[in-house]
């Protein structure tokens, strides 16, 4: 009897120390020699990226940006500085996005219509900017994007 009752809570203690193994999350990106990848984009796409002249200190924030971009898949991400860039860019190649802060977005709206290859403008909205200045963009643009100030989101 002794027996059967000691194999019995053998059994039940193994059975109860191997239930909390099966809810591990994430065990397998944590082998060694393996580490998290880059989900890849499904649609890669041309990108430019336009800063203004008057700005020219923003050069270093985009870089992690550019980067990034491709990690993830992008066919290509390009920096320009003025509206003459931006001009001499989208006559020279084909673009399916015009990453742009959204105080600059209204002025570029006619350069870009103006393009061959027509790519969405899309705003980048700072820290900075108001929600009511966000709700309105929202109506005006189709597309947003919120910037959180780390380039890693």
């Amino acid at each position: 009897m002794r027996r059967t009752i000691f194999a019995l809570g053998m059994i039940a203690a193994m059975l109860l120390l191997n239930l909390t193994a099966a809810f591990a999350c994430g065990d397998k990106s944590l082998r060694i020699g393996r580490g998290v990848r880059f989900q890849r984009t499904q649609h890669p796409a041309s990108i430019l990226i336009y800063i203004p002249s008057t700005a020219p200190g923003n050069v270093a924030r985009v870089e992690p940006l550019r980067t990034l971009l491709k990690k993830v898949g992008h066919k290509s991400a390009r920096t320009v500085m003025g509206v003459d860039q931006l001009d001499a860019a989208l006559q020279s190649g084909n673009y399916d996005l015009v990453l742009s802060s959204l105080t600059e977005a209204g002025g570029l709206q006619s350069h870009i219509a103006s393009s061959q290859s027509r790519p969405v403008l899309v705003p980048v909205a700072s820290s900075k900017v108001t929600k009511t200045e966000v709700r309105a963009a929202e109506r005006q643009y189709k597309y947003i994007v919120k910037d959180s100030g780390d380039p890693g989101q």
